[in-house]
């Protein structure tokens, strides 16, 4: 005998998104590039494009050995990190070599009132170092070596492509340059340097050696998030509009302590599209290793190790079922020294976010001062929430407004891992209208 069973239907099983079984449609990358060194000895470099922006060569991408080794090539990039620190805090100094103000690069995000020429000469110097990291990158007379260069310069030195930088070593690929030399006339300046930079001239993103192997896509009405905050710099200028343009895009939960922050990180399903961090960053010291570090609004150190031990057994499971864990935000990690390269045997930050699912990490990779560092949150979520953008377009935007409206280079110091293409479509407010 028949018999009616009753059933209860969830109207969105999935929760707004939907499972790709392989890439979505995007924009392909005019470049990509590799340096992997199997030996400290020995790095690879090789490069392909996917939109014919290269010669085709018969091997399908093109590839040397370079002269320089791994550890040269992390020294010089610490090194180029180190210098864009001293401009954090540059002082003027009078005739006498006596400080004549405080630091206006760290207590200003609006650089467009200092005098030009000191300005000019210290942004040139970054340019200058960044070119010449770049320049002792890709040395070397080998004959393989020779036409390699010649052929990523010539990509480089173009403008508004979408790059992906995959290597075994951190690199701060934004703020290397390009054309340095022929910025130069008779040694003096006579074009502006921030237009050197690879992050101010191309949509740039390098992976940290993290990968996820499966996409999302959303088609749920409205965006989730969360704000994840230290309370001593609730009273940074700006901080409260990053907030309030948050909690009106998204559907927003607010944390200021680790233990609000852990039990998140502990369920199976996270479900947000924005992760943003506004708190302090260190480095943390013991036995002669370094690693990095954020706290909130307590003492305990959030480092990669204790975000993989919250989302490891998540990730796991989902594995070995043939499924994913719910975990699909782009993190943006406001906070000092987030999105520099990880010390030798440690993960850094932005790689264990990126392995658990995120699909990108926004990170600057020295100590950032603070009112820049709200700046650039409001304007690059401005782009990437209101305006819709995808993440790599939206810091392009954000680095070249800098440039151009504050004349203040240290956006380029935000590095993006994965995450070129995320995006977030949320709902439209009352009394607006879509095209």
């Amino acid at each position: 005998m028949d018999q009616e069973i009753g059933l209860t239907i969830e109207q969105d099983p999935s929760r707004g998104y939907r499972l790709l079984p392989e890439a979505p449609a995007c924009a392909p990358r005019e470049l990509t590039v590799t340096l992997r060194s199997p030996a400290r000895d020995v790095v690879l470099i090789s490069m392909w494009s996917e939109t014919g922006r290269l010669p085709q060569p018969r091997a399908g991408s093109h590839h040397a050995r370079l002269t320089i080794d791994a550890d040269e090539i992390s020294s010089l990039s610490a090194r180029l990190l180190s210098r864009w620190q001293q401009f954090v805090h540059f002082q003027p100094v009078s005739a006498s070599n006596r400080p004549r103000e405080g630091k206006p690069y760290l207590d200003n995000a609006d650089l467009s009132g200092r005098p030009q020429p000191e300005l000019l000469a210290q942004v040139s110097e970054l340019a200058r170092e960044g070119a010449y990291l770049l320049e002792r990158l890709l040395a070397g007379e080998a004959r393989e070596l020779v036409r390699f260069r010649d052929h990523m310069l010539n990509v480089l030195e173009s403008e508004d492509l979408r790059i992906r930088f995959d290597s075994d070593l951190g690199v701060p690929w934004p703020m290397l340059a390009v054309g340095y030399e022929g910025l130069l006339e008779g040694g003096r300046l006579t074009g502006d340097p921030l237009r050197l930079f690879l992050g101010h001239r191309h949509q740039v993103e390098s992976t940290s050696g993290a990968y996820a192997d499966y996409w999302w896509v959303s088609d749920r009405r409205h965006a989730v998030g969360s704000a994840n905050l230290n309370s001593d710099l609730k009273n940074v200028p700006l901080a409260h509009d990053v907030l309030k343009l948050l909690d009106s895009r998204l559907e927003l939960a607010e944390r200021n302590f680790s233990h609000e922050l852990l039990p998140d990180l502990a369920r199976p399903v996270l479900d947000e599209d924005v992760m943003y961090f506004f708190c302090h960053g260190s480095y943390e010291e013991q036995g002669g290793r370094t690693w990095h570090a954020l706290r909130l609004s307590d003492e305990l150190p959030i480092d990669a190790p204790l975000v993989d031990g919250y989302r490891k057994p998540h990730t796991d499971a989902a594995a070995r079922r043939g499924a994913v864990a719910l975990f699909h935000p782009l993190v943006i990690l406001n906070t000092c020294f987030a999105g520099a390269p990880a010390t030798t045997g440690f993960t850094g930050l932005s790689a264990a976010f990126v392995r658990h699912g995120a699909l990108g990490v926004l990170a600057p990779q020295i100590g950032m001062p603070q009112v820049f560092g709200a700046e650039f949150a409001l304007r690059f979520l401005t782009c990437y929430l209101d305006e819709g953008l995808t993440a790599g377009l939206a810091l392009l935007e954000t680095v070249r407004w800098f440039a151009a409206t504050y004349r203040n280079p240290l956006a380029l110091a935000y590095g993006l891992v994965c995450g070129l293409d995320s995006r977030v479509i949320t709902s439209p407010q009352e009394g607006t209208t879509t095209s």
